[in-house]
């Protein structure tokens, strides 16, 4: 069944070699899988996120996103390691957001969930 199956995003790119740089530089991934023509990557828990060379024109849209516990700190890394990435959004929810792209314009998101006591503040706040 699909609802037990790894989903592995999977970005095009158009040099494989200028983009291996980022993911693996930039981003600090590491190789899980070097197929022809694809490269996955490691991620958190289980997941993966994979490139494959094509031409390609840049989606103006998340197309892969990172959940993260702590995402000023992520943040200060990426950009110690010279990933512009946008300043940090916190939604009325609690939920805060960042994104960055990649050197062909794919935009990847990051985002931090509220903690038990972020949760019980924006209830309270909301009036429930």
């Amino acid at each position: 069944m699909l609802s037990n199956a790894r989903v592995v995003p999977t970005l095009a790119v158009s040099n494989m070699e200028r983009a291996r740089r980022f993911y693996e530089e930039g981003l600090g991934l590491v190789v899980e899988a070097d197929v022809v023509g694809t490269v996955r990557y490691s991620c958190g828990g289980g997941t993966a996120l994979a490139i494959f060379e094509r031409p390609m024109e840049p989606v103006d849209r998340t197309v892969a996103a990172f959940e993260v516990e702590d995402l000023e700190g992520e943040v200060t890394e990426l950009r110690g390691r010279s990933v512009e990435v946008e300043g940090i959004i916190t939604l009325p929810n609690g939920v805060k957001r960042a994104f960055f792209e990649d050197p062909d314009g794919n935009v990847i998101g990051m985002r931090q969930l509220p903690g038990a006591a972020e949760r019980e503040s924006t209830v309270e706040a909301a009036g429930l």
